[in-house]
C-alpha cells in the first residue's frame, strides 16, 4: 500500500557507465498527492549532485501507473526507472521485466534496511532483490480519546501493552453505546482492491492461517483453515452488529464528522488524522489478534529497473541516491510513511525517538509480515478480496474461503506451478 540537504557520494563503481557519455535517465513515479512534492524536490536534487558526472534525471509523476507498466512490458517501451507496488514484483520477474538491482545497490543500504522492505523486494527462487522500497507501511487503529475515554476504555501504548482480541471487542461494545458514535470502527471497506488483502490478512495470519502456505504454495487447507474461518467469523459477527462502517458511508466518518470512533488503517492517513482530530488523535498498536501474536502487513511502490532500460548503472546510481539515508528521511516526512532504512529514523520528525508515529515504526520494525512473494499474487489478493466481500454481506465463511483458495490453487495448476516455484 503506499505515501536534509546532505549530498551522499556513492562509490564510483556504480556511475562509471554513465560518466563515459552525458546522459537523461527517465524515472517513473506514482502521481500522488502526498508523494508530488518528494519527487518534485528529488529530481533537482539528484542532477545538481550529479551534474559533474554527466548525469541528470527527469521524473515524470504517471497517473494509472499500473496500467503503462502493462502496456510499457507489452511493447518495450519503459523508463530506465520505475517504480511498482511491492506485491507485483514477483509477477514481473517472473514474466522476465526486471532486471536484479543487488549489484547496483551499495552494500551500507542493503545492510541498512528493515527486513521486511528486504523480504518485500527479493524474488525467493533466486535470492535476488528486483525491488527496494523507500517506506515501509504498517495498520494499526487509530482512536478517538475523547470518544474512548467516556467509554471508560483502555487505551494501549505499545505493542507489548496491546489490547487481547476479548479486550478489542470489549472496546468496540462499549464504544457503540456513546454518545455520536454511529459505528465503533472503521475498516475502510470503502477503499476495496488490494486494501482486503493488505489491511484484512492479519486477521489470519496472526491466528496462523494466511493467504497461501509459503512453502508449498497452495492455498486450499491454509486460507480455509480452521484458524482463518474462526477469524473471518468474528469479523462477519462485527458487521452483522453494526460495529463497522458499511462501505456506502464513504471514507471520513472518523476524521470528519466523527461518528467513528476507531479505524483500522494505515499510516497515509496521518496528516488528514492529525488535522480531523488534532490533540484527540491517538495511535493504538495492532491487538493480539490470537493468544500474544500480532502482526501488521508492510510494503509499498519500490524502486525498479525494467531488462528493457540501456542505461543501468545510471539508473541503479539514481535509486542508490533516492534511497540515501536523508532522501528516505525526507520522503517519510513528507508523505507520512516509515522509512525503510533503520539510519532514517532518527533524521525524521515524525518517526524519529519521541516523535508521534513512533509506535508505526516499531511495528513496521517487529511485527510487519511481507504479503506473499509470488508471480500468482494478483490472483491471491482478487480471489481473498472478493471472498471477503462475500462474508460481509454475509455468505457461508467456510464456503467463500474454500472457493477462494480452489480459484487460487487453479490458477498457479494453470500455470505449471509458476516455474521455478513448483520445484
Amino acid at each position: 500500500m503506499r505515501l536534509i540537504n546532505s549530498v551522499v557520494v556513492f562509490p564510483l563503481v556504480l556511475v562509471l557507465g554513465a560518466v563515459a557519455h552525458a546522459q537523461q535517465i527517465t524515472a517513473w513515479v506514482i502521481d500522488g498527492d502526498s508523494e508530488r512534492p518528494f519527487f518534485t524536490q528529488l529530481e533537482p536534487a539528484f542532477n545538481a549532485a550529479f551534474k559533474s558526472k554527466g548525469m541528470s534525471v527527469k521524473v515524470v509523476p504517471v497517473p494509472n501507473i499500473n496500467d503503462a507498466l502493462q502496456s510499457g512490458f507489452l511493447s518495450g517501451k519503459l523508463p530506465d526507472v520505475i517504480m511498482l507496488d511491492g506485491p507485483n514484483m514477483a509477477n514481473y520477474v517472473w514474466s522476465g521485466q526486471l532486471t536484479p538491482i543487488d549489484s547496483y545497490l551499495d552494500k551500507t543500504l542493503l545492510d541498512d534496511l528493515l527486513p521486511a522492505i528486504k523480504d518485500q523486494g527479493t524474488y525467493g527462487p533466486d535470492g535476488k532483490m528486483y525491488s527496494v522500497s523507500p517506506y515501509d507501511s504498517t495498520v494499526l487503529l487509530w482512536g478517538d480519546k475523547k470518544y474512548l475515554k467516556e467509554a471508560g476504555v483502555r487505551i494501549p501504548t505499545s505493542l507489548e501493552d496491546a489490547w487481547s482480541i476479548s479486550e478489542f471487542e470489549d472496546a468496540l461494545a462499549k464504544l457503540s453505546k456513546v454518545k455520536g458514535v454511529t459505528w465503533p470502527l472503521d475498516m475502510k471497506l470503502n477503499y476495496g482492491g488490494e486494501w482486503f488483502s493488505y489491511g484484512f490478512s492479519p486477521f489470519l495470519q496472526a491466528c496462523g492461517a494466511d493467504l497461501i502456505n509459503r512453502k508449498t504454495w497452495k492455498a486450499s487447507g491454509t486460507l480455509d483453515s480452521p484458524a482463518a474461518v474462526s477469524a473471518l467469523t468474528r469479523l462477519q459477527s462485527w458487521y452483522k452488529k453494526g460495529w463497522i462502517v458499511p462501505a456506502s458511508a464513504g471514507d471520513n466518518r472518523f476524521y470528519g464528522d466523527k461518528t467513528a470512533a476507531l479505524v483500522w488503517v494505515g499510516n497515509w492517513m496521518w496528516r488528514t488524522h492529525k488535522e480531523g482530530l488534532k490533540d484527540d488523535l491517538v495511535l493504538i498498536p495492532a491487538p493480539k489478534f490470537c493468544g500474544n501474536k500480532q502482526v501488521s502487513p508492510n510494503g509499498g511502490w519500490s524502486w525498479a529497473i525494467p531488462k528493457a532500460s540501456k542505461n543501468k548503472e545510471a539508473a541503479g546510481a539514481f535509486i542508490n541516491f533516492a534511497m540515501s539515508t536523508e532522501q528516505v528521511a525526507k520522503y517519510a516526512d513528507t508523505t507520512g510513511y516509515v522509512p525503510s532504512r533503520r539510519s532514517a529514523l532518527s533524521l525524521s520528525k515524525l518517526y524519529g525517538k519521541g516523535g508521534e508515529g513512533e509506535l508505526m515504526a516499531e511495528q513496521s520494525a517487529k511485527i510487519a509480515l511481507v504479503r506473499p512473494v509470488h508471480p500468482a499474487y494478483p490472483v491471491i489478493s482478487k480471489s481473498f478480496g472478493d471472498a471477503l466481500q462475500n462474508i460481509l454481506n454475509g455468505a457461508d465463511v467456510k464456503t467463500e474461503l474454500q472457493q477462494a483458495a480452489q480459484k487460487i490453487d487453479q490458477d498457479i495448476q494453470n500455470n505449471k506451478g509458476y516455474p521455478p516455484f513448483n520445484k
